[in-house]
């Protein structure tokens, strides 16, 4: 991917802005994707966390007589 230098009295033409916004929605559409499989994948090992440690405090739990 390319990088264009903006200067001082510069300005896009309609289609060039056209293509740079249809680029960037792509990527934004790209990142929030990840970012659910991401925010999915947390929850999955937060929820096993909390298993485990219900888990051990049943194990670890004393019972009195």
């Amino acid at each position: 991917m390319g990088f264009i230098k903006f200067t001082k009295g510069r300005t896009l033409s309609d289609e060039d802005r056209k293509s740079l916004q249809k680029l960037l929605d792509d990527e934004r559409k790209k990142i929030l994707a990840d970012l659910k499989v991401v925010d999915h994948r947390l929850s999955k090992l937060k929820a096993s966390k909390k298993k485990t440690k219900k888990a051990k405090k049943t194990k670890t739990k004393k019972t009195t007589r």
